[in-house]
């Protein structure tokens, strides 16, 4: 003989059937947005991890040679070595920041990697893809990190300094290298939208080469 539902059986199974609908979608959204806040702390660390090995570079490819500022085609004049006095701003009489050998060895040179070894602070130069991903076409991934360095304005010496002069009419070599690492995800990625641009000022300061001799 077939049982038929009794009034409370029916009721307490529209109830689990309700919870269920809507339990479900919510565990599935958490678990979305953990995913979500996993992949950006992953990105963000990496992002810092690169920009941290960008800046600890040589300013220059020259720099990898010699210990001097570099002269530079487009600099403050204020920036620059004053003969009669013997030293430049921030400086003093003897120091390395105002010997100025001829050369094109002692100048800035241009951006980009000179060579396969990225041993300078713009060998890091690369393409950034004008998307709302602020990413490049690498293939399927979780998010892209893009580097990129540019010849910027420099700072005034005198007052407040204000580094918000970001462009130059054209990339002629300053005393100031601008150095942005822009995090997002990839345009492969079910997330969308640029994570975070991390931003740094590199200035022409010279090198410091620590005497050393090979261990035998």
């Amino acid at each position: 003989m077939k049982r038929a539902l009794t009034l409370i059986e029916l009721i307490l199974s529209i109830v689990i059937i309700g919870i269920v609908f809507t339990v479900i979608p919510r565990l599935v959204s958490a678990m979305n947005q953990t995913s979500k806040t996993a992949i950006e702390e992953e990105a963000m660390y990496n992002a810092m991890t690169l920009m941290g090995a960008i800046i600890n570079l040589p300013w220059d490819e020259n720099n990898t040679e010699h210990n001097q500022i570099l002269n530079v085609a487009q600099g403050n004049l204020a920036y620059e070595c004053n003969t009669s006095s013997g030293y430049r701003i921030g400086g003093f009489i003897g120091g390395r920041n105002c010997i100025q050998p001829i050369g094109i060895d002692y100048n800035a040179s241009s951006l980009g990697p000179e060579g396969s070894d990225m041993n300078d602070i713009d060998d890091y130069t690369l393409p950034i893809d004008a998307d709302s991903n602020c990413s490049r076409n690498a293939g399927k991934m979780l998010y892209t990190l893009t580097p990129s360095v540019t010849y910027v304005v420099d700072p005034s010496p005198s007052g407040t300094m204000v580094l918000y002069d970001l462009n130059t009419s054209n990339q002629a070599s300053s005393n100031t290298k601008h150095v942005t690492v822009k995090v997002g995800y990839h345009i492969d990625n079910k997330h969308s939208g640029c994570i975070s641009v991390l931003e740094y000022h590199a200035f022409n300061i010279g090198q410091i080469h620590i005497n050393s001799r090979p261990w035998n």
